[in-house]
C-alpha cells in the first residue's frame, strides 16, 4: 500500500527538490569550467596594446620632459625666494642699525660722520642690488614656468587627441572580442537551453522529473547568467527582442496549457459521476477535503442554511455539508459498509473502523470482471 499522508508528501517534494538542486549545482560547476576554458582561447584586448599604434607614447615623453623642467625651475625659484627673503631681512637690519647709529652720531657731533655714513650706504646699496638681481631672476623663472605650462597644455591636448583614437580602437576590439565570446558560449548554451525547454514541456509528468528539473534549472542559469552578460546590445534592440520572444513563447505556452486544462475539465464534467470518481487521485482528494471543495469541479460544498432558507444576505447561519456536489453532482460522502459511519467518498479507509469505504463496490467490480 502506498503511504500518502501529508508528512510523506512534503518529504517527497523536499527530497525531489534537493535532487534537482544538487544536479543543477554540479552541472553549473562543470559548465563554468567548460565556458572558462572557452574564454581562455581568446586574448582579451588591452588598452596599452593600442597605444603603440599612435604617437601618444612620444607625446607623453615630451610632456614628461616639460614637467621635469617645470619642477626644476620651480625648485630654483624657491631657492631664489629663500635668498631674496634673507637679503631683504639683512637690508632691514642694516637700515635699522643705520638709523640708530646716525641718531647717536648726530647727538655727539662726531667729525668722522660722513665717512662712516658713506660706508654704510655702500653696504645697503650692495644688498639692494642683490635683492634686485634676485627679483629679476625670479621674474624670469616665473615667465619660463608659464611658457612651459602653456607648452605642457599643448602636449596634453595632443595626448588627448591620440588617446581618443586609442579608446576608439580599444572599444572596437573589445566589442569584437565580446562578440566572439558570445558566439562561442551561444554554441554551447543554446542547445542546452532548447533541451531544457523541451524537458520542461514534455517531461513534467515523468517518474524522473526531479532529474529533468535539475537540468532545466541548469539550462536557464546557463542562459540568463552565463550568456546574457555577453549578449551584444546594439542599442538594446537585441536584448529587448530576446525578451519579447521569451515572453511570447512562455505566454503562448501558458495560454495553451490553461485552455487545454479548461477543455479537459469540461470534458471530465460531461462524464458520469462514477467515471469521474475513479479518476480522482488521493492527493487531490485530501487537498479538496481540507479546503471543503469538490475534487472534480473545485466548488465549495458547504451550504449556509440561512441563505438556503431565504434569509437576507450578509447574515451568518450554520454551514451544512452536502452529500453530493450541487454543481456537478459528484458524490462527496458515503457510509462505511462495515460501521455505517459517514466518510469522505474519495479516501479509501473509514476513519472509524479502518475498513474500505468502497468495499462493496470493489467486490462488485471484481465479480463483474470475473
Amino acid at each position: 500500500m502506498e503511504f500518502n499522508n501529508k508528512k510523506l508528501t512534503r518529504t517527497k517534494k523536499l527530497i525531489h527538490y534537493l535532487i534537482s538542486i544538487a544536479l543543477a549545482i554540479f552541472l553549473i560547476g562543470l559548465a563554468n569550467r567548460i565556458i572558462g576554458d572557452l574564454d581562455e582561447t581568446a586574448h582579451r584586448p588591452n588598452l596599452q596594446d593600442f597605444e603603440t599604434a599612435t604617437e601618444v607614447h612620444k607625446y607623453r615623453l615630451l610632456n614628461n620632459a616639460v614637467q621635469d623642467s617645470i619642477r626644476d625651475i620651480i625648485s630654483d625659484k624657491n631657492a631664489l625666494q629663500l635668498n631674496l627673503d634673507l637679503a631683504s631681512t639683512t637690508l632691514k637690519q642694516e637700515r635699522s642699525s643705520f638709523k640708530s647709529w646716525i641718531s647717536t652720531r648726530r647727538a655727539t657731533q662726531s667729525s668722522s660722520l660722513d665717512i662712516e655714513v658713506r660706508k654704510r650706504n655702500l653696504i645697503m646699496d650692495s644688498i639692494q642690488e642683490i635683492i634686485t638681481t634676485y627679483q629679476r631672476e625670479k621674474t624670469s623663472k616665473e615667465a619660463s614656468i608659464q611658457e612651459l605650462r602653456v607648452l605642457s597644455l599643448n602636449r596634453q591636448r595632443l595626448i588627448d587627441e591620440e588617446m581618443d583614437q586609442v579608446y576608439e580602437m580599444y572599444s572596437q576590439a573589445v566589442h569584437s572580442f565580446e562578440l566572439k565570446v558570445f558566439l562561442k558560449r551561444l554554441l554551447f548554451v543554446f542547445p542546452v537551453l532548447l533541451l531544457g525547454i523541451w524537458m520542461l514541456v514534455k517531461r513534467r509528468k515523468h517518474i524522473y522529473w526531479p532529474l529533468f528539473r535539475g537540468f532545466v534549472f541548469f539550462s536557464f542559469y546557463a542562459f540568463f547568467v552565463g550568456l546574457v552578460p555577453y549578449l551584444p546590445s546594439y542599442g538594446g534592440y537585441v536584448r529587448y527582442a530576446i525578451g519579447i520572444l521569451l515572453s511570447l513563447f512562455l505566454g503562448i505556452y501558458a495560454i495553451r496549457s490553461l485552455q487545454a486544462f479548461i477543455k479537459r475539465k469540461k470534458e471530465e464534467l460531461q462524464q458520469s459521476t462514477a467515471a469521474r470518481s475513479q479518476q480522482i487521485k488521493e492527493e487531490v482528494a485530501e487537498k479538496a477535503l481540507e479546503n471543503h471543495m469538490c475534487p472534480s469541479c473545485g466548488k465549495d460544498y458547504l451550504i449556509n442554511e440561512l441563505h438556503q432558507s431565504g434569509g437576507k444576505k450578509g447574515m451568518s447561519g450554520k454551514f451544512k455539508v452536502t452529500t453530493y456536489c450541487r454543481h456537478c453532482g459528484l458524490q462527496l460522502f458515503k457510509d462505511c459498509d462495515s460501521c455505517e459511519t459517514t466518510n469522505y467518498a474519495h479516501l479509501p479507509h473509514c476513519y472509524s473502523c479502518g475498513d474500505l469505504v468502497t468495499k462493496k463496490e470493489i467486490i462488485e467490480s471484481v465479480h463483474n470482471t470475473g
